[in-house]
């Protein structure tokens, strides 16, 4: 069964991956406003170098990649 692309956790997955996607380019304030969307909460989250900033976005990843998987 596909994700209805009208529905709230299509929402949900498309603003986790816009938000893994700036991260990791540096423009993390419209990473974080993405976030703010999802409703998920991602603790503690240091974007103030590049390996954190990445270490976020494989974070936000892989809850992307488990919400996807849960959703089908």
């Amino acid at each position: 069964m596909a994700i209805d692309i009208r529905s709230r956790e299509a929402d949900k997955l498309a603003n986790l991956y816009r938000a893994a996607f700036y991260i990791a380019k540096g423009a993390e304030k419209i990473g974080l406003e993405f976030i703010k969307k999802t409703d998920e909460n991602f603790p503690e989250m240091d974007l103030s170098t590049d390996t954190k900033r990445m270490y976020w976005a494989e974070m936000i990843l892989d809850r992307y990649v488990l919400l996807k998987i849960h959703t089908k």
